[in-house]
């Protein structure tokens, strides 16, 4: 007892300097002003006159808030959330306030109160539906008080609830419509609902290029110098809880059970790698090269490099309203197309998530500890960015070609929760023309890249590819589209991105370090440099009528050169 006394004694005193000390030396946080944002797509509430809807506004950042809501310069309500009277039709402009002790700030709505208020359908143009299976489409309506609901396939009425049940066989697309009536009205909604054979589970690994039916049995390929480890981790797809999984080097059973499997071969020759997920069997190989140690095929600049990447090696873009390749297109017209682009110290347009350029430099770009290597620009300002994701290779193989390993470079999303990476999302090209492009993902997700009007091309997707469908991997950081206060952001990271405001000041907007390069599990790559350069498109996500976040990368510079 007089031992856990005098601890807490201690302990006390102890806690006493410290917060003495912070609060005497320490500089004071500036945390900036509250931000607001309010519930209402963009900034818009509607109600019937005679009903009452909610005013909500989330307040993010505020030190002891006090908040309030003005009408024509009168307080109506001090409370976070409102309940506003439609007594009367109109237009009313109500201001929310929030002063707090970091400052304060305020954001108008506008509640229109109307005679009547028909239903609108709120939802896409197009479902993905699986063959055999129930797929669930409950109808996403605004104003649809007592509503009745009226699906028709192909013509003909299948169901009156809100939720209908769609369960075919038959692989294909079909018509479907959704009415919905009220007292005060009807909207009517034409969708395309597309048929798929159920995915199977699937693990694969990545080597930076596209795939498609035709190419995904082929054998990866990865290579890493004598002297050094290589963290392999397989792309599951469709397994929703993967259990353990079993390694293999040349048939030989490794000690690891997780996904993530650290290779450092001793000797430099071919080895074939394989992992087994044990639920459900699914395997993947990969053949892993040790070539000779870091270094040796390193390319001193010479009287004719440029500084600037010269070099295309590929260019697959994801569907986009700025991507124009049409039925006749062929594979080698985009790939010229990057190769002029670098000619003209420029790049190509990416489209949406995943879309990507690959290119290299005529010699090997140097890793200047602490400095900046890359610069690779953007058209991001503050409040609009359009992030990419960068991955370097080093030719360890020393062939010229980008066939070794790729290494992501990270940055301030890396690790959170809300990032995933190894994400795999396949594109469905359309079967007509201005339609929307599908797509689903490898954790069974699914949405479109939505043809917007203001781009007439007629097809988003890139015709040059012959398949019905293909897929790219990456990472995937989380939306940042804000439309919260009725006009649309796509917000800014702090850094590591192109096309990326960034707002940390210590990493300006477009610079890169190779230091930063990390292996599939987040650890660094320690590379000593990189001869290749890769950026993807890194959200999937769409702006309301701006379209899908697409980067625009331009093209990457050596800025020790």
């Amino acid at each position: 007892m007089i031992k856990t006394t005098g601890m807490k004694l201690l302990l006390l005193t102890l806690l006493s300097v410290f917060i003495i000390s912070c609060s005497e030396d320490d500089p004071v946080i500036d945390l900036g002003a509250p931000v607001i944002k309010i519930e209402a797509e963009n900034g818009e509430y509607k109600v019937k006159k005679g009903k009452s809807v909610l005013l909500s506004a989330t307040v993010e950042n505020a030190v002891k808030p006090i908040y309030s809501w003005k009408l024509d310069g009168k307080i109506i309500s001090t409370e976070q959330e409102f309940e506003f009277g439609g007594e009367y039709a109109g237009e009313y402009f109500v201001n929310f306030r929030v002063d707090a002790e970091n400052g304060y700030a305020e954001q108008q709505v506008k509640v229109s109160v109307l005679d009547k208020l028909p239903p609108e359908i709120d939802m896409p143009s197009m479902f993905i539906a699986y063959a055999g299976k129930d797929n669930e489409l409950t109808a996403e309506v605004l104003y649809a008080d007592e509503a009745h609901y009226v699906w028709k396939l192909n013509g003909m009425v299948v169901s009156e609830e809100k939720t209908y049940v769609f369960n075919e066989v038959s692989l294909g697309s079909q018509t479907l419509s959704l009415k919905v009536e009220t007292e005060d009205g009807s909207d009517l909604k034409v969708f395309t609902i597309t048929n798929l054979p159920v995915p199977e589970p699937e693990l694969f690994f990545d080597d930076g290029h596209y795939r498609t039916v035709t190419n995904k049995d082929e054998l990866r390929k990865m290579a890493v110098p004598v002297g050094k480890s290589l963290v392999l981790a397989p792309v599951i797809c469709n397994i929703e809880d993967p259990g353990t999984f079993q390694w293999t080097v040349d048939g030989v059973t490794q000690s690891e059970t997780s996904e993530f499997f650290t290779f450092t071969p001793s000797t430099e020759r071919v080895y074939l790698i394989t992992v087994t997920e044990q639920s459900t069997q699914a395997k993947a190989e990969v053949e892993v090269t040790c070539t000779k140690p870091e270094g040796t095929y390193f390319r001193e600049k010479t009287e004719t490099s440029k500084a600037t990447a010269a070099l295309a090696f590929d260019y697959v873009p994801a569907p986009g309203q700025f991507i124009n390749y049409q039925i006749g297109s062929t594979k080698t017209r985009a790939l010229n197309d990057l190769q002029n682009a670098l000619n003209r110290g420029g790049a190509p347009y990416i489209g949406a998530y995943g879309g990507y350029w690959i290119v290299g430099f005529d010699h090997s770009v140097r890793n200047v500890e602490e400095k900046a290597d890359l610069f690779i620009g953007g058209n991001a300002f503050a409040g609009w960015s359009e992030p990419g994701i960068v991955w370097v290779m080093q030719d360890v193989n020393g062939n010229g070609l980008p066939d070794d390993t790729w290494y992501e470079l990270k940055g301030s999303e890396t690790g959170k929760s809300e990032t995933r990476q190894r994400y795999a999302l396949t594109y469905y090209k359309p079967n007509k023309k201005k339609a929307d492009v599908l797509w689903t993902d490898n954790f069974g997700g699914s949405n479109s890249v939505d043809y917007n009007g203001y781009h007439t091309q007629d097809y988003y997707f890139p015709m040059f590819i012959e398949e019905d469908y293909y897929t790219v991997v990456g990472t995937c950081l989380a939306s940042s589209i804000d439309s919260s206060t009725g006009i649309v952001y796509a917000r800014d990271f702090p850094w590591g991105y192109v096309d990326n405001y960034n707002t940390d000041p210590n990493r300006p907007s477009g610079h890169f370090w190779i230091e930063d390069a990390i292996q599939v599990d987040g650890s660094p790559a320690n590379l000593t440099h990189i001869d290749f350069v890769k950026v993807h498109t890194g959200m999937a996500a769409k702006g309301n009528a701006v379209g899908e976040i697409s980067t625009e990368p331009g093209c990457p510079t050596n800025l020790n050169f």
